[in-house]
């Protein structure tokens, strides 16, 4: 079977997956990482990426890179989301990463990250005829997404990630006044679930917060463990196949 690797550069860590993948076959994963780079930390400060984490990140994914190369991968998908994209520094670091682990680097938008995740969720979790509510909590962005009979209809994503209410809010013991005051809690608009009340809830975060591994799948079953851990690079390595990400839902 063609094997396929893919990279998510988050704003806390960043996770890959390397895997056996043909239409009608399991995936069968060769390989699974994750390192805390913590690459958001800087931006969400000063609004650039610091040195120390880009450099580190760079190491990672130059180590990643030569698994990928020994694996002899025909494609790697290597994506980067919040921290990246409001980042300054954002074209630097591209080239570095990119240099790094041997193949482009790309930035993509909170809708496609938020569908990545959705793919990501239903392969192991599906819910078919049902409304479900999927919450990603990650070290940039929330991503908010409401899926009706596996298809996702709607996604927001918003700047409330574990890492970077914690670089904006908990800068004191005790903390600043304006977590008392609930000021995080208002920078997320109402989210107007338009398809009535959902037959099920996900809420995840194990990344900069909660993490999604469509290859932690050793434990089994539509409730159980797996079926809350999955990314969007993971979901990335079925989708290197084909030229390119597939259009935004």
């Amino acid at each position: 079977m063609p094997r396929y690797a893919a990279i998510d550069i988050g704003s806390n860590s960043i996770r890959m997956q390397a895997a056996e993948v043909a239409p009608g076959s399991a995936t069968r994963i060769l390989a699974a990482e994750r390192e805390v780079t913590r690459l958001g930390e800087g931006v969400f400060r000063n609004g650039s990426m610091n040195e120390e984490a880009m450099r580190l990140t760079c190491d990672v994914l130059s180590r990643m890179g030569a698994q990928f190369r020994a694996l002899e991968v025909a494609g790697i998908r290597a994506v980067a989301t919040s921290s990246v994209r409001d980042a300054r520094n954002q074209t630097e670091f591209l080239e570095r990463a990119a240099a790094s682990v041997g193949a482009p680097v790309e930035v993509i938008s909170g809708r496609e990250e938020a569908r990545l995740i959705h793919l990501g969720v239903l392969s192991r979790w599906p819910q078919p005829g049902k409304r479900v509510l999927v919450i990603d909590i990650g070290g940039g962005s929330v991503e908010i997404i409401g899926v009706e009979d596996g298809r996702m209809v709607e996604a927001v994503s918003k700047p409330l990630g574990a890492v970077r209410l914690r670089e904006i809010f908990l800068t004191h013991d005790p903390p600043d006044a304006r977590i008392r005051r609930g000021e995080a809690g208002r920078r997320l608009p109402p989210f107007q679930w338009a398809l009535g009340p959902c037959d099920r809830h996900l809420g995840d975060g194990r990344g900069g917060g909660l993490c999604h591994r469509q290859g932690a799948a050793s434990e089994t079953g539509p409730d159980g463990p797996a079926a809350r851990r999955h990314r969007p690079g993971s979901q990335a390595v079925c989708e290197t196949q084909h030229a390119g990400p597939a259009a935004e839902a």
